[in-house]
């Protein structure tokens, strides 16, 4: 035993410097496992008023890992770090593979409990800053603190919370583990405080668990590490000897390698690049290209540069690898690791992150803007799969690559002030946005992301060359595999559904070859006769970008203008409005010369709004408009109706449906269950009506059980408000319920169609969409009659530089709400005097959409279902309005109908193709085309056959399947299974 101790004391002897062996106790492990007294910082786990303790199932172990899990429990019970407990809430336990071949990590999963928890808004240090304080340094110490978290006590009272369950029973941690949201503040503020003088002196920094001294000389630093290590004998803290360096001129810190008088990059976090091999094929030298036609503006002479290796991508050429190529290869590496393409990190700068995985390897880059408004790299990350690691499915190869990219330079972007944007080119991890059966490495994954504030967008492959490059370079290292549980790993909320961060970079790029912009900036720019310059006022340049009326040009470039329309038009947050619509949500921020004609063409050829909404056809008795009621405030006249028999969407059902009838034409939807009774009807109004816009005068509702009710008319009178009830047998009475309930079903239909259970997610977007959406008869939206101002129904690619007053505002909102009155009016008379259309007509060949509300197609729920289902190509006219279809043989229904069943299917140039219909893959010698959906079963109780929808085709080429043909496609029939 002695001679053991004498070894160990020899081995840290021969790790610390001479001076320091009077504190040679601090780098002893074993003095280290002692229990830390109880202090101010103390970490207290503060929960949310409407937090419900929550207990978890117990995972199964196997043997090894039972016992390790034994080993672990009487390791931190002989420590004190854990007690056994009878707490009524747990969080599940597991282990997860280490990096060393066969170690495990004993984990347990908080996120139930973080996501209760009160998040304490402690900052992390801005990197920035501390490196700004090295100025003058010549000699360098980086410690390691042991033990890290464990060093902070858990506030008594508090334990309890963090209880873990295991099959040996229940323990409750005494000291901080990692998992729990507010640690890394906690222990921040921690060591922060302990050595603020130290701090404020400017020779010491801190960043959780890692410590930088710094000094001009020898004899300075000798000093200062004595006073540190005297300061952490004071508060019982202790290190680890083999991950401190001492005395040195050069470190890595953060990152970074600091040397006297300047800071680099380390070169590890550049490896991606410099450890490059040589392309050995066509393919290779195409994805080094690939990577560097990126960098191409920043590099002079780069197509003479790289006139070598373009050389070898000529057609029937034999791949052969020059001296000239090696050379093009060497130098270009060279320029992709050299100013002005690589920038230092920037903590106050915001952050991208493009991520992408091959069939062997992860690639990253980590971006910043530079002073010349250019995204630059920061760093590169390559890293190859191991032989286990190639056989993941692709959404975990995704989801690795993006988990590598966060570990790698988490110490920029985790606690930071702007939200981490990821571009991934791969649509499959949207695998994790719903509820999975995660295995322990996925669960592993889930816990490290949920630390992040993380936004989500997928590009196509081609706008994220970098990443993708890297991820073809192919090693192979050895790792570990190992299975546990069941999570959202990416929730929506972190998917950014909005236009790509390219689109005012392309927009300007586009100016140049624009001829209408040339000669708009010719007269911008012109110094001559006043009456010209007098019809320039509406014009201005910011930048690289030409604005008029405060809206941004949009060049005379088909492709620009139709992606504009469409991530408009089609994010949930805008909902499929109408052509009108569109054109005002558009031209919001955008401005072209026709852009109604263009825009009013792309909304005609949008698949999803001929297939979803309601037909014009004068198939019933119209709609009736109400009475307008003058003077009136938002709300104070309000009808009101349920929307029933939606699909079960966590025990809901449908949809109760407010609005304004008097003043805004406001909405408001609230999710309920079709057995809710009056009294509940009367919580509702309360909770959601009430405390936004006070009581109203007058409800308007059908004569529903539950709206004639004595307990709802007693609260009617109770709080004098008139209840009005419409026609028996003929709900149309009340035109603007039923028109906004149509509204909202098309608005579901468009985005759940496919996915019906999923309705509860769309509804808060279905109402900022109507809301947000100007009224046609109004001209101003239902927010700005409210608010004064229109809310941002998408992230802002350009700054706005007018904003109105209050007294403005004020004055604004008067107005328009003193024209609402005459504008109803006008509108009600415009009503009752149209006139009804007539049926369309259609040729041979041409194709038609067939209404659908008298085909059983098997789905889930009719009511949001599509309206329409094809297109179908119209095989003969029998007659002035009956026709014959060309329908799928598996429907076995007679193909005549009616043209009131029938609407034309309409394509334009505007829109571009819907359906692009891509070739089927070969799959052990047979044609298989790619599963989008399964949307529909037969019959409906035990479903025997499947009918699934096919990536890139229409409604018109869904199909039914029996389950046993469905094998290329098992996880989307198991989750369809699973919520129907």
């Amino acid at each position: 035993m002695a001679h053991q101790h004498q070894t160990v004391k020899k081995e840290i002897e021969e790790l610390i410097p001479n001076y320091l062996i009077g504190y040679r106790d601090r780098f002893e492990k074993g003095k280290a496992e002692r229990f830390p007294p109880t202090q101010t910082y103390d970490h207290t786990i503060d929960l949310k008023s409407d937090f419900v303790p929550r207990n978890c199932k117990l995972y199964p172990l196997s043997p090894v890992e039972q016992e390790e899990q034994d080993k672990f429990l009487e390791e931190n019970l002989r420590k004190g770090y854990i007690r056994k407990s009878k707490s009524p809430m747990a969080s599940p336990f597991f282990f997860v593979a280490k990096k060393e071949k066969g170690a495990l990590r004993p984990t347990q999963d908080y996120r139930e409990l973080n996501k209760g928890t009160v998040k304490n808004a402690y900052p992390l240090p801005l990197i920035s800053e501390l490196l700004n304080k090295l100025k003058g340094a010549t000699i360098f110490t980086k410690l390691d603190l042991r033990n890290g978290y464990n060093n902070v006590r858990i506030k008594d009272g508090d334990q309890w919370k963090a209880t873990f369950k295991t099959n040996r029973g229940l323990f409750e941690p005494t000291v901080m583990f990692f998992g729990l949201s507010n640690s890394p503040a906690t222990f921040q503020a921690f060591m922060n405080d302990i050595l603020s003088d130290f701090i404020d002196e400017g020779w010491c920094v801190v960043y959780m668990d890692d410590i930088l001294i710094f000094s001009k000389d020898q004899k300075e630093h000798r000093e200062r590490m004595e006073r540190l290590m005297r300061r952490l004998k004071e508060h019982d803290l202790f290190l680890k000897p083999k991950k401190c360096e001492f005395d040195v001129t050069e470190v890595v810190f953060l990152g970074m390698v600091i040397r006297p008088g300047y800071i680099t990059m380390d070169p590890v976090k550049l490896a991606g690049i410099a450890e490059w091999e040589p392309p050995q094929t066509i393919k290779g030298v195409r994805a080094f290209l690939g990577f560097g036609n990126f960098y191409r503006k920043f590099i002079g002479k780069y197509a003479h540069l790289t006139r070598p290796l373009n050389d070898l991508l000529q057609k029937n050429r034999k791949f052969d690898w020059t001296m000239q190529c090696q050379l093009a290869f060497d130098l270009l590496k060279t320029k992709f690791l050299s100013e002005p393409i690589l920038v230092m990190p920037d903590i106050d700068k915001p952050f991208i992150i493009e991520a992408d995985a091959s069939k062997w390897a992860t690639g990253a880059v980590l971006k910043q803007k530079g002073a010349d408004g250019e995204w630059h790299p920061c760093g590169y990350l390559s890293k190859s799969f191991s032989p286990t690691e190639r056989n993941y499915e692709i959404y975990d190869r995704e989801l690795l690559a993006i988990y590598r990219a966060l570990m790698e330079w988490r110490h920029y972007l985790m606690g930071g002030k702007f939200k981490v944007v990821v571009l991934s080119d791969h649509k499959n991890l949207t695998y994790f946005r719903t509820a999975q059966k995660l295995n322990r490495r996925q669960a592993r994954w889930s816990l490290f992301l949920s630390e992040f504030d993380l936004g989500l967008i997928h590009v196509p492959g081609k706008s994220i060359t970098q990443a993708d490059a890297l991820s073809w370079r192919s090693n192979e290292q050895d790792d570990v595999d190992s299975d546990n549980e069941d999570i959202v790993v990416l929730p929506d909320r972190i998917f950014i559904k909005g236009i790509d961060l390219g689109l005012k970079d392309e927009i300007a790029e586009q100016l140049g070859p624009d001829n209408f912009h040339k000669s708009a900036l010719e007269q911008l720019l012109h110094q001559g006769m006043p009456p010209i310059k007098s019809t320039l006022t509406d014009w201005r340049i910011e930048g690289d970008l030409l604005f008029f009326q405060n809206r941004v040009y949009v060049p005379n470039n088909v492709d620009l203008r139709q992606r504009i329309v469409k991530s408009i038009h089609k994010t949930p947050r805008v909902g499929h409005p109408g052509q009108w619509n569109t054109i005002e949500q558009v031209q919001r921020d955008f401005w072209w010369p026709g852009m109604a004609k263009f825009i009013r063409s792309f909304v005609d050829g949008c698949v999803t709004c001929q297939q979803s909404k309601i037909n014009t056809h004068p198939m019933r008795t119209p709609i009736q408009p109400l009475q307008v009621t003058p003077n009136s405030f938002p709300f104070q006249v309000c009808t009101m109706d349920l929307i029933t028999d939606l699909p079960e969407c966590d025990g809901l059902d449908s949809i109760l449906v407010v609005v304004d009838h008097s003043s805004t034409k406001g909405v408001i939807f609230t999710p309920c269950t079709k057995t809710t009774d009056a009294t509940k009807i009367a919580e509702m109004l309360i909770q959601h009506l009430y405390k936004r816009f006070g009581l109203p005068d007058r409800i308007i509702s059908d004569r529903d059980p539950r709206f004639a009710a004595e307990v709802f008319q007693e609260m009617g009178r109770q709080l004098s408000i008139k209840h009005s009830m419409s026609t028996a047998f003929h709900p149309q009475t009340d035109g603007e319920t039923e028109r906004v309930n149509q509204e909202v079903e098309v608005y579901l239909r468009a985005f759940c169609a496919k996915e019906q259970t999923r309705w509860k997610e769309y509804l808060p977007l279905a109402e900022f969409a109507h809301n947000n959406r100007t009224h046609s008869v109004l001209k101003k939206s239902p927010f700005f009659m409210m608010m004064g101002y229109h809310p941002r129904p998408l992230p802002m690619v350009f700054e706005r530089t007018t904003i109105p007053s209050v007294e403005e505002r004020l004055q604004e909102l008067k107005r328009v709400r003193e024209e609402t009155a005459s504008l109803l009016e006008l509108a009600r008379q415009q009503m009752i005097r149209r006139e009804k259309q007539k049926l369309d007509v259609f040729e041979e060949g041409q194709k038609v959409w067939l209404e659908a509300k008298n085909l059983a197609m098997g789905y889930p729920s009719k009511k949001l279902a599509l309206k329409r289902e094809g297109p179908f190509k119209v095989l003969k006219v029998l007659g002035p309005v009956m026709y014959r279809l060309d329908l799928p043989h598996q429907w076995k229904i007679h193909s005549v109908f009616h043209a009131a069943l029938l609407s034309p299917f309409k394509q334009t140039e505007a829109h571009g193709p819907s359906f692009t219909e891509p070739p089927p893959d070969l799959i052990e010698g047979f044609e298989e085309y790619e599963v989008e959906a399964v949307v529909g079963h037969r019959p409906k109780k035990r479903p025997r056959e499947f009918l699934v929808s096919y990536t890139g085709y229409d409604s018109s080429h869904n199909r039914w399947i029996r389950m046993e043909g469905m094998m290329n496609c098992l996880d989307l029939l198991k989750d369809y299974i699973k919520k129907h």
